[in-house]
């Protein structure tokens, strides 16, 4: 009997860990090009950096994918993508519900890139 009591009151209390959810981010691109993203809570434009602040950011090469982390506590954000050394302007996609993981892929070179959802 005291065992079920400690068990339910154990099992009972437990609070749920925070979730949130993951961007996947596939990069095929030509050898060679480092790809960067970012999510953010507002599209920032011209003024984003690099630097932040940001919900989270990754860089990789080629062929190489990477996950941004969006916490529960961030309802709607927005994704920017970039290439460093591209001449093309960064590309902003959003705003986007906080509602489950999303999945996007890089393809293209260094100066004809793109991004689509998968």
């Amino acid at each position: 009997m005291k065992f079920s009591i400690y068990f339910a009151i154990f099992f009972g209390l437990q609070v749920p860990l925070a979730q949130g959810h993951t961007v996947w981010i596939h990069n095929k691109v030509t050898v060679g090009t480092l790809t960067a993203a970012a999510a953010t809570e507002t599209n920032e434009g011209s003024g984003f950096s690099w630097y932040g602040p940001y919900i989270d950011m990754h860089s990789e090469n080629a062929h190489k994918g990477y996950s941004l982390y969006i916490p529960d506590n961030k309802a709607t954000f927005w994704l920017v993508f970039g290439v460093s050394g591209s001449l093309q302007e960064n590309k902003w996609r959003g705003p986007f519900n906080n509602d489950g993981d999303k999945c996007w892929h890089y393809h293209g070179t260094i100066d004809g890139w793109n991004v689509d959802e998968c």
